[in-house]
């Protein structure tokens, strides 16, 4: 991480260390709760403030404008922090952009692997709860940045770009491929992943018609779902490269 960006994650986060949990979830509507979740990813646990209850999350927020999603830890982060966890030797080193951050689980399990990561989200209190979930954990501070995918104008340049439960809009999509060709280094990778909806679907089509060279992978993440049955969520985990870089990369 340059001196720079180092030191403007450390301003931030000594800003939370002045910022209780209460601020960082003030817009939050009354009635929606955070719970601690313990998660073993990789060759350790993690703990996780989040809301849990999906459902009342979805009932008290559908009717806003930009519903406060990004404080549910989502079943796609947890499969995409597994994936990360058991890649080592793919994140040390490499400068990584986490989009739609969220909680923050799986681009803090990357720094922990030696990545340098960069987070960004729409809505600071995600982020500021991304930072205490850091700290929560022992880990330091992450460089972050507010960004609309769609009046983006962040110039950094990333070996990886990773993004959990960030495909659900077709009308963004266009917007997510647009960030995808300015901020990746030559060569540089995409990994991606969703609980199998068809705009998901629907974008690996667009990305190889427009020359990305495309895997798709499944694989069973457990449910964290408030009182959920015990079977699991199957997440598809996208990665993909511009075709013309994929023989040199």
């Amino acid at each position: 991480m340059d001196h720079e960006a180092r030191d403007q994650a450390q301003a931030i986060y000594d800003g939370c260390q002045m910022t209780t949990l209460a601020d960082a979830v003030a817009n939050l509507p009354i009635g929606i709760a955070l719970e601690i979740i313990t998660l073993p990813i990789g060759n350790r646990s993690w703990s996780i403030t989040s809301v849990r209850d999906e459902i009342k999350l979805m009932d008290l927020t559908q009717a806003l404008a930009h519903p406060p999603y990004g404080f549910r830890l989502w079943e796609s982060a947890i499969g995409l922090a597994q994936w990360l966890a058991e890649r080592p030797a793919q994140l040390r080193h490499k400068r990584v952009l986490e989009l739609g951050a969220g909680v923050g689980l799986p681009g803090l399990v990357a720094a922990s692997l030696g990545a340098e990561v960069w987070q960004t989200d729409h809505q600071p209190g995600v982020l500021h709860l991304a930072h205490l979930n850091a700290r929560a954990n022992d880990q330091p501070p992450l460089p972050q940045f507010v960004a609309d995918w769609r009046t983006w104008d962040h110039a950094g340049r990333y070996d990886l770009i990773i993004g959990a439960d960030i495909l659900y809009q077709h009308a963004l999509h266009f917007y997510l491929e647009r960030i995808f060709h300015h901020n990746l280094v030559p060569g540089g990778r995409l990994l991606l992943t969703d609980p199998g909806r068809t705009q998901a679907l629907d974008f690996a089509v667009q990305l190889e018609e427009h020359g990305w060279q495309i895997d798709l992978a499944t694989r069973p993440v457990a449910s964290i779902k408030l009182n959920a049955p015990t079977t699991p969520v199957e997440i598809t985990l996208l990665t993909a490269r511009l075709a013309k870089f994929s023989a040199t990369s």
